[in-house]
């Protein structure tokens, strides 16, 4: 298995952080441990509304104010943020069973 996918299920607070009902196991299997990055994809139905790499933090203090992050949240499950900021309201990214978020291990990039 090389991708997780479940729905955004809900938001967090002032900032606006995107909840999901993925357990911290189901990333584990995936073989990605606190400070890897991986690539996270959101779709309302069928269209792409984000897509990008991002650090699978312990912290928001494990990236830099305004950068984004995937955390384990209170309730022991993933959640996407943007450090000091609404992950919400930047993508626009809601909640409900139509969106959908799939996250992997980022795939290695060699520059040569």
């Amino acid at each position: 298995k090389d991708r997780v996918t479940w729905t955004m299920d809900g938001l967090d607070g002032r900032f606006v952080r995107r909840w999901t009902n993925i357990g911290r196991e189901l990333v584990t299997s995936l073989g990605s441990k606190y400070g890897d990055r991986v690539e996270v994809a959101i779709k309302n139905d069928t269209r792409e509304g984000y897509r990008n790499i991002m650090v699978y933090a312990k912290s928001f203090a494990d990236v830099h104010v305004g950068e984004t992050l995937v955390y384990v949240n209170s309730l022991d499950n993933l959640a996407v943020a943007i450090n000091q900021g609404s992950f919400s309201k930047a993508y626009n990214i809601q909640t409900g069973t139509n969106w959908i978020i799939s996250i992997r291990k980022a795939p290695r990039v060699v520059y040569e």
